[in-house]
């Protein structure tokens, strides 16, 4: 499937900057930058790469697909990407490990019946207070059943309900619900807050690819 993810120009690693630094480190990270980070399904490690421009020291990240570890290890000189299976590279860590755990797009390309117990593992990995993020295809809405059904390798969607409550039985607390980032012309954003309402559901839920939830290790 590897030919499915170009790898990213310029334009593209400006945009993911600005995005991962505005949506989840700025808002979300502790200001330690000695806290222990993991980027699970790194992909071409845009993420890490975002995480030691801003100053973080402790960073590593595990990827499956060569082509994928090749450019974080020579195009971007993260040292810190290994190519490993994510379980097995959880299973090799202490407990109480990591400070920040992400799964970017990579949690529903599991198999339904290891989720849970792939939750279990990174809740076990984390220290007390720890967070973790997970972003996923959003099951409540149409884009986000677009999303799902545009790579062979997706296993299933995350509604809001659904994804909460795998958290939550995994020993995550304080579980937040966000969106990516919404349409900003006002006209478009009126249209999609008046059909949400006529369906009764939420503008951001039934218009967001993805949905992302934050969760604290109690």
């Amino acid at each position: 499937m590897e030919e499915f993810y170009p790898e990213p120009d310029d334009n593209l690693k400006k945009r993911r900057f600005i995005e991962y630094k505005t949506t989840f480190i700025d808002p979300l990270f502790p200001k330690d930058k000695s806290i222990r980070i993991a980027d699970l399904g790194c992909g071409y490690g845009l993420f890490l790469d975002t995480c030691r421009r801003l100053g973080y020291l402790n960073y590593e990240g595990v990827e499956l697909l060569e082509k994928f570890v090749n450019y974080a290890n020579k195009e971007l000189g993260l040292k810190t990407v290994a190519r490993d299976d994510i379980f097995h590279f959880l299973e090799s860590k202490s407990d109480g490990y990591y400070d920040v755990v992400t799964a970017f797009n990579i949690v529903e390309h599991i198999k339904k019946e290891k989720v849970q117990y792939l939750l279990d593992l990174i809740n076990k990995k984390m220290r007390h207070g720890g967070i973790f993020i997970m972003e996923v295809p959003n099951a409540d809405s149409p884009r986000g059943i677009h999303t799902f059904y545009s790579d062979l390798t997706h296993e299933f969607a995350f509604s809001r309900t659904l994804a909460q409550e795998l958290l939550h039985v995994a020993g995550f607390d304080k579980i937040q619900t966000r969106y990516q980032p919404m349409r900003r012309n006002p006209l478009i954003k009126l249209g999609q807050n008046i059909v949400a309402k006529l369906f009764g559901s939420e503008y951001p839920l039934m218009f967001s690819g993805n949905i992302i939830l934050v969760g604290y290790k109690k």
